[in-house]
């Protein structure tokens, strides 16, 4: 007789199942362990770290924190100043180690519109636009080239989306933004059941389907919400719903897939995006990359069930005329793609 055998023809249930979970607690250990030392020796966690990608990752980081500052319905003059000397000089360093690339052009071309912004309000960034003069002098840039590269913001209006619509799934994906500015008004529930009801086609690991939407309407529900999550400050608030987007954990059977709550969860959001577009809403991710403490933070708010992962939260809203969007550039398809 095995040891397996004799467990279970002679034990408790209730030994039984604490046995397994701790056959299981030590199964998961190698995985995490493994997952840990990988990201610990190859994620940008360390800035003194001498590492093309990571600092490439980090300007793109802060220049887009400036796009999105430039994208909101009322910009507070002089934002950005916690971050934007940084990236001046990281952009600096990195010319002097690498040269002049896509990511370089993109936070310049970002710069460039934050300065813009300031000059058609008259309010001075002198030692912003100074910092970008001395720069274009120092590495030979041209200012007509750079007011072409693509970065800052761009206007949107409401009709071309709707044209956008009508021409095609990728015409409709490329006419795809984040949204930060919302016109106010209320989203009719049975939409928000059509836009789910629509990603729910995403394919899911062994069609288990995991998802779960958490919808929140009320002002005050959706200001402890955002409060919490703290990435949608000057926007947000004037959204028409705020979704939670949650898995559940119980839905995962296997060891290996410690990790397929978040690549479910976030194909899923994806789709959820482009459902409520296709709708004529406007969206916009909100991260939940978060540490422990603000999880539960969350949880003390939010009526979400303990067995459920937090993926994302997605600001839905009402889209105005016409509004500005960040404007993300995308490189070329050569840069990212693999031929073996």
């Amino acid at each position: 007789m095995t040891y397996k055998t004799w467990i279970l023809k002679y034990s408790p249930a209730f030994l039984q199942k604490r046995l397994r979970d701790m056959y299981f607690a030590i199964k998961l250990m190698p995985g995490y362990v493994y997952d840990f030392v990988r990201f610990f020796t190859y994620a940008g966690l360390n800035k003194s770290r001498d590492d093309q990608i990571q600092r490439a990752a980090r300007m793109t980081l802060y220049a887009h924190q400036v796009e999105k500052g430039l994208s909101l319905a009322a910009p507070r003059l002089g934002f950005g100043m916690t971050v934007i000397p940084t990236l001046l000089d990281d952009i600096a360093r990195y010319m002097d180690d690498y040269g002049l690339d896509t990511t370089v052009m993109t936070a310049l071309a970002a710069l460039n519109s934050y300065v813009a912004f300031h000059h058609q309000l008259s309010h001075p960034v002198d030692h912003v636009a100074q910092r970008l003069d001395d720069m274009v002098q120092q590495y030979q840039l041209s200012t007509s080239a750079m007011q072409s590269w693509q970065g800052g913001v761009t206007k949107v209006n409401r009709q071309s989306l709707e044209s956008a619509r009508d021409n095609g799934f990728s015409t409709l994906f490329a006419s795809r933004h984040s949204v930060r500015q919302f016109s106010g008004e209320a989203i009719p529930e049975n939409n928000i059941l059509r836009a789910v009801k629509l990603a729910q086609k995403t394919p899911s690991v062994c069609n288990r389907q995991s998802w779960r939407v958490h919808a929140f309407s009320k002002p005050a529900d959706m200001a402890a919400l955002l409060a919490i999550q703290g990435g949608g400050r000057g926007f947000a608030e004037h959204a028409s719903v705020i979704l939670v987007v949650t898995t559940e954990l119980g839905s995962f059977l296997g060891i290996a897939e410690r990790y397929q709550a978040w690549i479910d969860g976030g194909m899923f959001s994806m789709s959820l995006c482009l459902a409520f577009h296709d709708l004529g809403y406007g969206t916009c991710c909100l991260n939940w990359s978060k540490e422990p403490s603000t999880d539960r933070a969350m949880r003390k708010v939010a009526p979400i069930p303990a067995s459920e992962q937090i993926v994302m939260l997605i600001a839905v809203g009402t889209l105005p005329e016409e509004f500005t969007v960040a404007c993300s550039y995308r490189p070329p398809v050569t840069d990212l793609l693999v031929m073996h």
